[in-house]
C-alpha cells in the first residue's frame, strides 16, 4: 500500500543562501532584521537536532525518531529509532549542505510587504508569497505556494524574530502522485546568553492525498546547542 509522504525531514528553509533583490522603498525595521539574520553564520553553530515524525496514509502509520548533529562543518547522522544508521543513511546525510537556523530568515524577511500588530501588541511582518528557493520538500521548491508571518520581539531596543509561521496559500502538487491540501510550519526562536537568536524548535503539519488515499505527516524538531 502506498503511503502519502511529504517528508518534513527534507523540508529546508534556504533563504540565506540566495541573493536578496533590492526594495524600491527601504524599510529600516526590515533592513535591521535582515542584517541581523545574515550575521548569524552556519559555521558558528553546533547543535544536535532531534526529529519525531508520524506519517499516516493508505491505512498505515509510520513513526520515526531521528537524531542528527551539526558541528559547524558537516552533518552526522547519529541514530534512527535508537538504532545505528546504515552506511547508506550516513552517506546521504553527509552530502547535505543546508543548515537550519536564524540565518535562513534573511531572504524571507526581505520579501515582507506589510506589517500588523497582533492581539499581544507585537509587530508581525507579513510575507504574502515566499521567494523562490525558500522552502524545498523532497527536492521540489514549494515556495510559490506558501506565505509567512514573522512575529517580532524586542530586546534592548533591537528587534528579533520570535516565531516564523509558514502556511499554504493554495493546494498544490508535490509531484505527479501527491497533492498537498494543507501545509503549516512553525519555527520558534530564542535569544541565547549573548543575545543571539537561535532556532530552538519546529512543528510541521501537512495533509494531502496520494492515489486517492488521504494522509499526512506531522513532526516536531528540537535543537540543542553545544
Amino acid at each position: 500500500m502506498k503511503v502519502f509522504a511529504l517528508s518534513v525531514l527534507a523540508l529546508m528553509l534556504m533563504g540565506a543562501s540566495l541573493p536578496t533583490s533590492g526594495d524600491a522603498v527601504r524599510d529600516p525595521l526590515k533592513d535591521q532584521l535582515v542584517a541581523a539574520a545574515r550575521a548569524v553564520l552556519p559555521s558558528d553553530l553546533a547543535f544536535d537536532r532531534v526529529t519525531r515524525l508520524v506519517r499516516v496514509g493508505g491505512g498505515t502509520t509510520t513513526r520515526q525518531v531521528r537524531v542528527e548533529r551539526w558541528d559547524g562543518t558537516r552533518w552526522t547522522l547519529v541514530s534512527i529509532n535508537d538504532r545505528r544508521p546504515t552506511a547508506a543513511d550516513v552517506a546521504k546525510v553527509a552530502r547535505v549542505n543546508i543548515v537550519p537556523g536564524y540565518h535562513e530568515l534573511a531572504r524571507i524577511l526581505a520579501a515582507s510587504s506589510e506589517q500588523r500588530i497582533d492581539a499581544e501588541g507585537r509587530t508581525v511582518l507579513i510575507v504574502p508569497a515566499l521567494p523562490t528557493g525558500s522552502v524545498v520538500a523532497d527536492g521540489k521548491d514549494i515556495s510559490p505556494h506558501l506565505k509567512a508571518e514573522a512575529v517580532l520581539g524586542m530586546r534592548d531596543g533591537r528587534p528579533w524574530v520570535k516565531q516564523l509561521r509558514v502556511s499554504d496559500r493554495e493546494s498544490f502538487k508535490l509531484n505527479m502522485l501527491i497533492k498537498v491540501t494543507n501545509f503549516e510550519q512553525v519555527n520558534n526562536y530564542r535569544l541565547d546568553g549573548q543575545g543571539v537568536p537561535r532556532l530552538m524548535a519546529q512543528q510541521n503539519d501537512s495533509v494531502g492525498s496520494m492515489f486517492g488515499f488521504s494522509g499526512g505527516e506531522k513532526s516536531e524538531v528540537v535543537y540543542a546547542y553545544r
